[in-house]
């Protein structure tokens, strides 16, 4: 969705039971509202709007903290993911630089031809 740039904030409403996420356009001048009934609704976003959704945290009556939890568990968990594939690719990017090394060592000490994948 890519709705970061505009995000003002966002609140759970206990009346209706849902997020709502307020967006402004300065260009334009009017304010956008994002109404989510199910946390499953992030689906669409973008990793920049759930990293904006991560650091600012959504305001809610204590009442309703068990229901808002449900919103901030899916955008935590989706940044805790996001942070796991980074580290992840890195460690793959060693371990091919460390094959890589090792056949170069091999090479240059005779012990074997120096072929790269």
């Amino acid at each position: 969705m890519n709705f970061y740039k505009d995000f003002k904030g966002w609140v759970f409403n206990p009346k209706t039971c849902e997020a709502v996420i307020r967006l402004f356009n300065a260009k334009t001048g009017f304010w956008r509202y994002i109404h989510m009934l199910d946390p499953m609704w992030c689906v669409n976003f973008s990793m920049k709007d759930f990293e904006c959704l991560f650091f600012n945290k959504i305001m809610y009556y204590e009442a309703d903290k068990e229901q808002v939890l449900r919103y901030q568990k899916l955008v935590k968990r989706d940044q805790e993911l996001e942070e796991f594939l980074k580290e992840e690719r890195h460690n793959e990017r060693m371990d091919r630089k460390m094959v890589e090394a090792a056949k170069r060592a091999k090479w240059r000490l005779g012990m074997g031809s120096f072929e790269t994948d």
